[in-house]
């Protein structure tokens, strides 16, 4: 498995156009994971214990090149992460 070195993530809230918009201008770039990896590092196991994926598959999951998640609500918010 390839590993990857960035994370793109796009999110749009319908009814919040000015909060979108700074969104979009905090996430303009690919993402960093190895700030990601010392993020998760620093998250204590008690707090993912009702987390439904243990925390090194976490880490895995988002290290793995060609992860895609895309998400819509039915309020019609978007959120769009990929690792590159």
């Amino acid at each position: 498995m390839k590993k990857a070195h960035f994370l793109i993530i796009r999110i749009k809230i319908k009814d919040e156009p000015v909060v979108s918009f700074f969104l979009k201008l905090l996430f303009l770039l690919p993402f960093p994971l190895f700030i990601i990896r010392v993020i998760i590092n620093f998250i204590p196991k008690k707090v993912l214990n009702d987390a439904p994926i243990e925390k090194e598959d976490l880490k895995t999951l988002l290290t793995a090149k060609g992860v895609l998640i895309d998400i819509h609500s039915k309020e019609g918010d978007h959120i769009f992460i990929k690792t590159i």
